[in-house]
């Protein structure tokens, strides 16, 4: 597992130095529904997903928001860099300050009226890796 997660970071890392295109994603605002699942390598999912209704807004697809950790995680606080979209994908990285400082790559892909993604973290100091997928559909307006 631990192969596959530095193979993927590697290849998103890359994939954000080098891509140029900035295009609107395909995401419509609105009312969604999202499942979000914390992963540890070598460790069984046993945990029930955290389930969220959140309203997303034009500003959060622009701004990458839309697609940020919602789990309670201290790289909540830290900033996403590089946000980069296509119509139907999403890329960026978290970075935090400081000496012992975690970091993130993220992948998401998009439809009109749904979303699928992953967030690779590295604790920093805490020499600990996790990801969280986050899975959200679009259920209605926001009110």
């Amino acid at each position: 597992m631990r192969t596959s997660i530095t193979t993927i970071v590697s290849g998103v890392a890359v994939t954000l130095a080098n891509w140029c295109v900035a295009a609107e994603p395909l995401l419509a605002p609105g009312l969604y529904v999202v499942d979000v699942r914390i992963s540890l390598p070598n460790v069984q999912d046993t945990a029930a997903p955290i389930v969220l209704t959140r309203c997303v807004r034009t500003a959060d697809l622009k701004s990458g928001q839309a697609f940020f950790v919602l789990s309670d995680n201290p790289l909540k606080t830290c900033d996403l860099l590089d946000y980069q979209t296509t119509s139907d994908r999403a890329l960026y990285r978290i970075a935090c300050p400081g000496p012992n400082r975690g970091s993130a790559v993220a992948v998401f892909d998009i439809t009109n009226t749904a979303y699928r993604g992953i967030i690779m973290m590295n604790m920093g100091g805490k020499n600990m890796t996790m990801s969280e997928t986050q899975a959200g559909r679009k259920v209605g307006d926001c009110e």
